[in-house]
C-alpha cells in the first residue's frame, strides 16, 4: 500500500493590512477553517477525544510575530469544542518569565477559556514518567495532559532563531520540556527535538502566519506581515515548507534535516500534499538571524556547554543576558532594533524585550 502524503493547507488572510491588524477587523475564522477542512481534521479528532494544544508564549505580552495570536486560539479552540470532550491549552516556564505570567499577558488563558478550553502551565502540572525511547531523552517526566491526550496539536509562527535558524512546529516542543534546566539540551537541540516529537506525535500543526519574526529571533527579532496562516498534518513537512516560505532551504535546517532522517516526516516538497496555495507562491526572504557578530557567536558557543548554559543562565550571572544588550547598544545596534521596530508600525510595547 502507497503510504499517504502529508497534507499542507496554506491559505491567505484576505483583505489583510497592517492597519485592519492593529484593528481587529479581519477575518481569520474563514482561512483557519479552510486549511483545517481541506487536512481533514474531523479525521483526525474524533467525536468525545481529547485534544492538548500547545502555543507559543515566549512572552509576558502579545507581541505580533512573537507569541501565538490569541483571536487564532480563539477561533482554534472555538472549533474543537464543537467535537472534542476536553480541550487544554498550554505553556512551560519560560527562561524569560513563568508559563502562568507568559498565558496570561499574551491574552492566551482569556481567549482559550473564553472558547470553552482548560489552560495550564505545565510546568506546575502533574507529571508523569514515561518511556521516551530516544537518543538523548529515555525515561523521562512529561506533563500529565500531555501524556494522556488522544491528539496532541502544536500553534507555533513563522520565526526565525539564533540558534536553529527556524523556529517553527519542531521548535515549538522543546517548550514541553518542564525541565527547569532543560537549557543543558541546547547543545544536542536537533537530536531531543526529535525525540520529543517523536513522543508527541503532533496530528494537526496550526501555524500562526498573520505576522512572522525576522532577523534575530525567537525574541529579538523584527515583526515581518505575512499574511498566511498554514494548517499540516505532519510536523516535519509543515516545518519543511515554513522554512521555504521564509526563504530557507529546509535541507540547510539541521533539526528538520534530522526530524527528516528520523522518519518523522519528509522535507521534500514534492512529495506533500498541498490543497491549496503552493510554497513558491507565498513565497519571501526573511532576514536570517545574525551570524558573525560577536554576541551571536558567543551565544551559540555557550550553547554547546550544557553545564556553561546553565551557569551563565540560571545562576548570579544570569544579568550576563542584559549586558548584551548594553554592549551591543555601544555598537548602535540597539538604536538600529528600535527604528526597525518602529517602522514596522507593528509592535508599540517592545520596551520589555529589553529588561
Amino acid at each position: 500500500m502507497t503510504e499517504k502524503k502529508p497534507k499542507v493547507s496554506i491559505h491567505k488572510i484576505p483583505d489583510f493590512t497592517i492597519e485592519d491588524f492593529k484593528k481587529s477587523s479581519f477575518d481569520i475564522r474563514t482561512p483557519l477553517h479552510k486549511c483545517l477542512d481541506e487536512i481533514g481534521w474531523k479525521e483526525i479528532v474524533k467525536e468525545g477525544a481529547s485534544i492538548t494544544v500547545k502555543v507559543n508564549g515566549t512572552h509576558y505580552e502579545y507581541l505580533p510575530g512573537l507569541t501565538t495570536n490569541p483571536e487564532l486560539i480563539f477561533e482554534y479552540v472555538s472549533l474543537l469544542r464543537d467535537r472534542a470532550r476536553e480541550v487544554v491549552v498550554g505553556e512551560s516556564d519560560l527562561q524569560r518569565c513563568s508559563g502562568d505570567l507568559a498565558l496570561d499577558g499574551a491574552g492566551i488563558r482569556q481567549a482559550a477559556e473564553k472558547a470553552g478550553a482548560k489552560v495550564v502551565n505545565f510546568s506546575k502540572e502533574k507529571h508523569l514518567e514515561v518511556d521516551i525511547c530516544g537518543e538523548v531523552l529515555k525515561k523521562f517526566s512529561m506533563p500529565k495532559s500531555l501524556v494522556e491526550c488522544d491528539v496532541f496539536s502544536s500553534m507555533p509562527l513563522f520565526k526565525t532563531h539564533k540558534l536553529t535558524r527556524v523556529t517553527v512546529g519542531l521548535k515549538n516542543q522543546f517548550g514541553c520540556i518542564t525541565d527547569d534546566n532543560r537549557l543543558v539540551y541546547h547543545g544536542k537541540i536537533h537530536k531531543v527535538l526529535a525525540d520529543i516529537n517523536a513522543f508527541l506525535k503532533p496530528k494537526i500543526i496550526v501555524t500562526d502566519g498573520i505576522i512572522g519574526l525576522e532577523g534575530d529571533g525567537p525574541i529579538a527579532g523584527i515583526p515581518r506581515k505575512l499574511g498566511l496562516l498554514q494548517v499540516s498534518t505532519n510536523i516535519v513537512a509543515n516545518d519543511a515548507c515554513a522554512a521555504y516560505i521564509m526563504g530557507f532551504e529546509p535541507s540547510e535546517i539541521l533539526h528538520i534535516k534530522y526530524a527528516a532522517t528520523r522518519g518523522l516526516g519528509t522535507i521534500d516538497l514534492s512529495q506533500i500534499e498541498f490543497t491549496n496555495l503552493k510554497p513558491d507562491e507565498v513565497r519571501q526572504k526573511f532576514e536570517p538571524p545574525p551570524a558573525d557578530d560577536f554576541i551571536s557567536k558567543m551565544e551559540r558557543a555557550v550553547s554547546g556547554y550544557p553545564r556553561l548554559s546553565k551557569f551563565i543562565y540560571k545562576t548570579m550571572f544570569k544579568p550576563a543576558k542584559y549586558i548584551a544588550w548594553k554592549i551591543r547598544g555601544g555598537s548602535g545596534y540597539k538604536k538600529r532594533y528600535v527604528e526597525r521596530i518602529k517602522a514596522t508600525g507593528l509592535w508599540d510595547n517592545y520596551e520589555g524585550l529589553f529588561r
